[in-house]
């Protein structure tokens, strides 16, 4: 492939697009996206299934005469894994590479939007992401802001190292950074950059990691009518810790980004953990909501880490694996 190559103007068509389907034990969710992606008016060219669970290929098979799906299996779980299978399959015919949560459903016109999106942006633009439509409207909070969780402007990264949602948008935006489940790629980005795999359950925060380097260099975009619905499904962890599990790991997952761009404050991103976590425990002492109360817990044992990480001079990669 001539990596070189550039893009310009008015030049992807739909067959172009290979779709990259992580899963693990979601028949159902599966069913469902690839259902929504049979009844698109642009039809892609490869729906590539890389599944860590129980088989899922008797519904992948039932689509064939649909959609060009293909199945692939992994020995190991793991969504970063499983995507470099998918891309591992790719062909110089793939210009352009989609990332799908399995747990995604994509409303009519979804593709054909997101072609059309392509189509109008600049030359070197290296990804531009679905809008999530049932996930709500960004609104600023400015108690949030205080805490340097949220800002007015969708697709920002706060000094603190969060990341402002990018979803039910009313228009197309810069953003930056894209989401790991819902962001077609151009090809050459990905053979320039490889992400690592992380041996956990649940890979909070690998998206803005990944997206976050690539949208210094290139631009990034969300497409407004490219629209998706997220029926998310919290199963990655045993219900009696899930709640402390995911504030942990949410929280070491924004001191790893912070530690490995500089431009971001230590600080801040400090700041931003227990103030997070104080609300957290606060509300969840009076209104008895023990959900609350796990996640604060989960994050300040996060401080705690992150803190013997630094005096010790320790990378954080080690505690954001299972």
């Amino acid at each position: 492939m001539n990596t070189n190559r550039k893009n310009t103007v008015g030049q992807y068509v739909a067959k172009e697009l290979a779709i990259i389907i992580p899963t693990k034990d979601r028949p159902e969710k599966l069913r469902a996206l690839l259902e929504s992606i049979a009844r698109q008016s642009s039809k892609c060219g490869r729906v590539i299934i890389v599944d860590s669970g129980k088989s899922v290929a008797n519904i992948a098979s039932g689509f064939k005469d649909l959609i060009p799906v293909e199945y692939y299996q992994s020995d190991v779980p793991g969504q970063i894994r499983q995507r470099n299978i998918g891309i591992s399959q790719l062909t110089d015919n793939d210009r352009l590479v989609a990332s799908l949560d399995d747990d995604l459903v994509l409303e009519q016109g979804a593709l054909e939007a997101m072609i059309a999106g392509w189509n109008r942006v600049a030359g070197e633009t290296a990804g531009i992401g679905f809008n999530i439509v049932n996930a709500g409207v960004h609104t600023y909070s400015p108690l949030l802001g205080l805490m340097l969780v949220d800002s007015r402007n969708p697709g920002d990264v706060l000094i603190s190292g969060s990341n402002i949602g990018i979803h039910g948008l009313e228009h197309d935006i810069r953003s930056r950074w894209l989401g790991g489940g819902y962001t077609v790629w151009r090809r050459e980005i990905l053979d320039e950059y490889k992400q690592t795999e992380l041996a956990t359950r649940w890979a909070h925060g690998e998206d803005l990691r990944f997206s976050y380097p690539i949208g210094k260099r290139y631009p990034l975009w969300v497409c407004a009518g490219a629209r998706v619905r997220h029926e998310h499904v919290y199963d990655q962890a045993p219900p009696a810790h899930v709640h402390r599990y995911r504030g942990r790991i949410l929280s070491l997952a924004c001191f790893q980004f912070v530690e490995e761009n500089r431009e971001f404050s230590r600080l801040a991103c400090c700041w931003m953990i227990l103030s997070s976590a104080a609300g957290r425990l606060i509300s969840g002492l009076l209104k008895g909501n023990g959900k609350q109360l796990q996640t604060a817990v989960g994050q300040f044992g996060a401080v705690y880490t992150y803190g013997k990480s630094l005096i010790r001079g320790q990378d954080l990669h080690e505690a954001l694996a299972d």
